[in-house]
């Protein structure tokens, strides 16, 4: 964040936890088809399940509370969180689509035609940076709005989960894979850490031990009767994700005293965007690995034991590698905005990194 405040630190390990969660997430997914039911499978169905509702929430949380200075400027000062936003979108939608026209070749102007009504629709896995750019471009609309205004329509979106989703099935598909509905739901979150900032900061301030405990054990068993419960899974989950914004803060607030989470912190959450978007490409080429070969060796239970922990470790080495060698080279750009995009007036913002977004 080079804005010249100082790093909330306990900001950064809740957003480094996120993504690796996410990215977990995604493997376990990724995991299903090929495990056959194995009871390990439905373990970890059951952990993913459990951090369902922290995984977006938290991330927007996060973003919204880091939005919060730019929010207020002029237009021209806020280039990195429009353009810039929308050119790393585009950037990785585009090498996404590459690797997608490797896999399952179509006539060109058929995948550009795909290709371009998904990037207008969100369309793919990268659409927390268009919901990124979409928020932010409404928040700064409506700035001068009661705040009551738009983040009550934003609860009402999110507990509208399963109606929005049932429409959109039977009247907007089209075979685009758009997460139109994952944005709009998501919406709460980053208005909650925009407009409640000094709140959620205050949070650290009750934070125990005995207090976290009783908040981990609630969303266990939230967790629990959401996974035996199948008609719950795509009702909306405000009041667990709300608890986990509570317990992410006090737990975090906890952990930075020591030096392993505090590094992770400064390692994993100041670097979010590579470790996110790097993610796709992978889990596309594997599917069709795992599509076409023998099941046999992907149903072992050591391989169903490791595979998402494996996939989270190597996906979150290579992105960074693959950050640090590009920092001083053309393709720094897949990380970071051209300057003729994200100037803002002063040289250091202008190259600063995109993914304090």
């Amino acid at each position: 964040m080079a804005e010249g405040r100082p790093r909330i630190e306990w900001m950064d390990l809740v957003k480094g936890t996120t993504v690796i969660v996410i990215v977990l997430s995604h493997a376990i997914d990724l995991m299903e088809p090929i495990a056959g039911g194995h009871p390990i499978q439905h373990a970890w169905s059951l952990l993913e399940t459990i951090l369902e509702p922290m995984r977006m929430c938290l991330f927007f949380m996060v973003s919204g509370m880091l939005a919060t200075a730019a929010v207020t400027k002029p237009w021209n000062k806020v280039r990195r969180r429009t353009w810039g936003m929308a050119y790393l979108y585009v950037l990785w939608s585009a090498i996404f689509f590459a690797v997608v026209y490797i896999y399952a070749p179509l006539p060109i102007i058929d995948e550009l035609g795909m290709f371009a009504r998904n990037l207008a629709v969100a369309g793919n896995g990268y659409w927390y940076l268009y919901a990124l750019i979409v928020y932010f471009v409404l928040a700064r609309l409506t700035r001068r709005w009661p705040i009551w205004i738009l983040l009550g329509v934003a609860v009402v979106l999110n507990l509208m989960k399963y109606p929005l989703i049932s429409f959109y099935r039977e009247h907007l598909a089209f075979d685009t894979g758009s997460m139109i509905v994952k944005v709009l739901i998501n919406l709460v979150f980053f208005l909650i850490g925009l407009h409640f900032k000094e709140i959620l900061a205050r949070i650290t301030q009750y934070a125990t031990w005995p207090r976290i405990a009783a908040l981990i054990a609630t969303v266990i068993v939230i967790g629990v009767w959401r996974f035996n419960t199948p008609w719950s899974w795509e009702e909306s989950f405000l009041p667990a994700s709300l608890l986990y914004m509570v317990l992410a803060i006090m737990l975090a607030s906890k952990l930075i005293a020591y030096q392993g989470p505090r590094r992770f912190g400064t390692v994993i959450g100041t670097q979010t965007l590579p470790i996110f978007v790097v993610q796709f490409p992978f889990l596309l080429a594997l599917s069709q690995v795992f599509k076409n070969d023998d099941l046999g060796f992907y149903q072992n239970p050591i391989f169903l034991l490791l595979f998402p922990i494996a996939f989270t470790a190597f996906n979150a080495v290579f992105a960074l590698w693959l950050h640090r060698i590009t920092l001083n080279g053309v393709g720094k750009y897949l990380f970071e905005v051209p300057e003729w995009i994200a100037h803002e007036g002063k040289k250091d913002e202008a190259r600063a990194n995109p993914q304090a977004a």
